[in-house]
């Protein structure tokens, strides 16, 4: 199995322009028509629209670019890619740009692909790892589950914008990126047990990224601009290992399905990042690591450590650690095949203070 694994071929779509930093939505119209752009439709929601559409329409004119927003105020994914597919102006549109938050920019990826557009990233919040990579979350079934779309053409990430996003999320970016550290080691499991193809490139470029806003943790708890943009960084670097990698695999483990398994047992109670972060306590300790420390960082990032800081009941804790591995029960993980019992489960809540009794 192992010598068939490492026959399997993917190919390597990779974002032709990044640009990180701060005053970069000045940049945009300049970068763009640089990149042949030139009728581009932007999704945006009520927030980012409100706060920062002048300096990106200013810089938009200012190179003749052609331009319509879109201001989602739907609330499913599905609501808002049934709206705006009937847009006049997106049959004439080159590029679709994704400016704000996780579901703006999942939606305009979607609707990218499905009309065969070129798709542009400007993120308003550091939440979470899909502002670089080629993948959206959808909801299916009460729960969220991950798939290839379309990768970024270009990526602007302005600090300036992103460091006056709310801590949470911020926090949450945090949580998403230190679940890398058990998600790799869940690959590399699943290799080791099934011949499943690891990437050790990969798997050292999102450990990498942790490593990295670990030390920055104390900074970004406090949203700081050098904190942020580690941060941010950290996020799009991720992104960019999806796509290197094929699969979410080096981003995206044990940790993750316990979100997923969150999400579908508690009704979606926190943001992503903050329920991996929680995750990834407890999954660390399985595989034998340093727990401790993980949490400890996730509290100096104003991350959550513990179910009542997120409004969730231990029971419901529980639950969803023994329902995590049937998620995707095609993705090996430390969790097994089966998964944990319930006695199990609570043991592992229990004595990494996820849960009190």
């Amino acid at each position: 199995m192992r010598t068939e694994s490492a026959k399997i071929r993917h190919k390597i779509e990779l974002p032709k322009l990044v640009l990180a930093g701060e005053e970069i939505i000045s940049s945009v119209g300049e970068e763009l028509k640089k990149i042949e752009v030139r009728k581009v439709l932007i999704i945006t929601s009520k927030t980012p629209y409100s706060l920062f559409k002048d300096k990106l329409v200013s810089s938009l004119n200012s190179e003749s670019i052609k331009f319509r927003f879109l201001v989602d105020t739907f609330k499913t994914h599905k609501e808002t890619i049934e709206n705006f597919f009937s847009n006049e102006f997106l049959k004439e549109a080159d590029t679709v740009a994704g400016f704000g938050g996780g579901k703006v920019i999942d939606v305009s990826k979607l609707i990218a692909e499905q009309k065969s557009k070129n798709f542009i990233s400007i993120p308003t919040v550091p939440s979470h790892d899909g502002i670089a990579s080629p993948l959206v979350s959808l909801p299916a079934e009460d729960r969220w589950y991950s798939r290839f779309s379309k990768t970024p053409l270009a990526v602007f990430a302005d600090i300036e914008i992103l460091s006056k996003a709310p801590q949470v999320y911020v926090s949450s970016g945090f949580g998403d990126i230190i679940g890398k550290l058990t998600a790799i080691k869940d690959w590399r499991l699943a290799h080791l047990l099934t011949g499943e193809y690891y990437g050790e490139y990969a798997a050292q470029q999102a450990k990498s990224c942790a490593d990295s806003i670990i030390k920055k943790s104390e900074e970004i708890g406090t949203k700081s601009k050098e904190g942020v943009r580690a941060l941010v960084e950290a996020l799009i670097s991720c992104g960019i290992v999806i796509s290197i990698a094929g699969s979410s695999r080096p981003c995206s483990g044990s940790e993750h399905l316990f979100a997923h398994a969150l999400d579908y047992v508690a009704n979606f109670p926190s943001t992503h990042g903050l329920e991996v972060g929680i995750g990834t306590i407890m999954m660390s300790y399985l595989h034998d690591m340093d727990w401790m420390e993980i949490k400890e960082n996730l509290e100096k990032a104003k991350a959550a450590t513990t179910a009542k800081e997120i409004g969730v009941g231990e029971e419901q804790v529980v639950k969803a650690l023994s329902l995590a591995a049937k998620i995707r029960p095609e993705r090996y993980t430390i969790l097994g095949e089966k998964g944990l019992t319930i006695e199990a489960a609570t043991n592992l809540a229990k004595v990494t203070k996820v849960i009190k009794s």
